[in-house]
């Protein structure tokens, strides 16, 4: 069976061999858990296999992401001349008026006014690769549940037409958010918790993998640590203090 390496090691392990081509994996975890550094990391591992890959940002501004990416070594302006990655910077938009927002003017539904600019930059890109970081930011302002839903059913929606692997990133704000509903969990076809906590006045990283449709893989929480190189997963070790 194809598998789609996300280019983190120890992770690949946990999956088995990586995730299912074509499926869209929602990634999770509090600020400062590295989830613009895992979906930079998917899509530039796409590039060293030959792959183009489509980068969108919601939140963070895009200057400041090529800049903090730097110190990982990742020259994102010189994949973007090649050619290889495509970059949308949609912070802009989160952050504009609804008013005079371009998108969703008179909803204010930014995803939803976005998913045919996601569609076309995949597909005349020929992306096979494609993150969308964070979908926090875009629904955090829609006054009802029900509109932040259907932005999200709306997105996935989207990404489940394009012929590319999504990564999809999302925040929850304490650990005991971890249990509030999330309709994009249940719609993800895979669920990457990334989790912050404190023992012995240390921080421990663990990433866990909640549901991955498709491939038996290793449930249990495994620690983890961004180093010089992006993430990497601790995935023979046991954690025994949480």
């Amino acid at each position: 069976m194809e598998r789609v390496s996300t280019g983190i090691e120890g992770l690949d392990e946990m999956l088995g061999g990586g995730l299912l081509p074509n499926r869209v994996i929602l990634v999770r975890g509090g600020p400062g858990a590295g989830k613009t550094i895992f979906s930079l990391q998917f899509v530039l591992e796409g590039i060293k296999k030959g792959e183009r890959g489509v980068y969108i940002t919601l939140e963070e501004p895009l200057n400041l992401i090529k800049a903090n990416m730097a110190m990982f070594g990742w020259d994102l302006e010189e994949f973007e001349d090649k050619d290889k990655l495509r970059i949308i910077d949609g912070s802009q938009l989160v952050y504009k008026p609804f008013g005079s927002a371009r998108y969703g003017e008179s909803s204010g539904l930014i995803i939803t006014g976005m998913a045919n600019q996601i569609k076309l930059a995949v597909e005349s890109f020929k992306a096979k690769r494609l993150a969308v970081d964070p979908i926090t930011s875009a629904v955090i302002h829609q006054r009802f549940p029900t509109d932040k839903r259907l932005e999200i059913m709306e997105l996935v929606k989207t990404l489940r037409e394009l012929r590319c692997t999504s990564i999809i990133t999302s925040e929850f704000s304490s650990p005991s958010a971890e249990g509030e509903f999330y309709v994009e969990e249940y719609l993800a076809d895979g669920v990457i918790v990334l989790a912050k906590t404190q023992h012995d006045f240390k921080v421990i990283r663990t990433v866990r993998i909640d549901k991955m449709r498709g491939i038996k893989h290793d449930d249990q929480p495994r620690k983890y640590e961004i180093m010089n190189k992006g993430f990497l997963v601790y995935n023979t070790e046991q954690v025994t203090s949480q």
